[in-house]
């Protein structure tokens, strides 16, 4: 092939910034990694020894604020005639699905809160991050490839947020056949490419690997702005102290749960006495 000398010394130059480029990546990927992998083990951590408490309290407050809002609805009732509903109820009736009740009911009763499944939490956020990784915004390569990764990003986020494996895998095996479509379509880079075909394909593949690189160093530099990382460093820097943060906050939300409790059984009695 006759390359003249200004374009072999270009794409030597693009094949040299590639390779260098392609090391950050690895460099960066391996970091991020292992910070993820301290951060999950921390969080393994955070459930042993706080996790059932935080449960506890989580469904202190929802049983609350169940009872606040059947305690509203029967004080209207007892003011307006049966056919009332207040604006809460009008909404949830005209926006969400009704519940499924095949049980007569002669009196409503607080609604029990859901309860969440405990078997696979690691493996959720696992995954999670995996696809927010894969399908951020920052890595598209188009106006349309934004679009899409945002809307994807979306489901994603929705997914973890209802605790949903199957929707989490499914967008995971969606990415996977995207990205192989992807990679067919982009340009590969041989020696029987003519000069100008060669440095496009190269010049392509390096603005790909800029992007993405620049991805993985946002994400380190925001690792610390999660909750949990800032947790964890309290608690590294509690122990260097002697203070033990998670005893601390097992007396705090001990403390906390006992006096929703109280709340809880107040707004109870509340309930009961109106319900006879």
């Amino acid at each position: 092939m006759n390359f003249t000398e200004s374009n072999i010394t270009k794409i030597e130059r693009l094949r040299a910034e590639l390779h260098e480029i392609h090391q950050s990546i690895k460099t960066a990927e391996t970091e991020l990694d292992a910070q993820l992998a301290d951060i999950e083990a921390f969080e393994f951590e955070f459930e042993a020894n706080l996790g059932s408490l935080v449960d506890q309290l989580n469904l202190l407050e929802a049983e609350v604020d169940a009872y606040i809002v059947q305690i509203k609805q029967m004080r209207h009732e007892q003011h307006f005639d049966g056919s009332y509903r207040p604006v809460e109820e009008q909404y949830r009736r005209i926006w969400e699905a009704p519940p499924i009740n095949n049980k007569k009911q002669d009196a409503p009763s607080a609604p029990i809160p859901p309860k969440q499944a405990q078997a696979s939490k690691a493996e959720i956020k696992r995954l999670y991050r995996q696809l927010a990784r894969k399908f951020h915004p920052d890595l598209a390569e188009s106006d349309g490839e934004r679009v899409f990764r945002t809307e994807k990003m979306r489901a994603v986020n929705d997914a973890y947020r209802a605790g949903s494996m199957v929707e989490l895998m499914a967008l995971a095996d969606e990415l996977e056949s995207r990205e192989k479509r992807v990679e067919e379509k982009r340009p590969s880079i041989t020696d029987s490419q003519t000069e100008k075909q060669m440095i496009e394909a190269l010049e392509q593949e390096l603005v790909r690997c800029q992007r993405k690189l620049r991805h993985l160093d946002n994400q380190l530099r925001n690792l610390h702005n999660r909750s949990m990382v800032e947790l964890m460093v309290d608690v590294k820097f509690g122990k260097r102290q002697g203070r033990d943060i998670f005893a601390e906050m097992r007396s705090e939300l001990e403390r906390k749960i006992a006096k929703k409790t109280v709340e809880r059984d107040m707004i109870k009695s509340q309930f009961d006495n109106l319900n006879r």
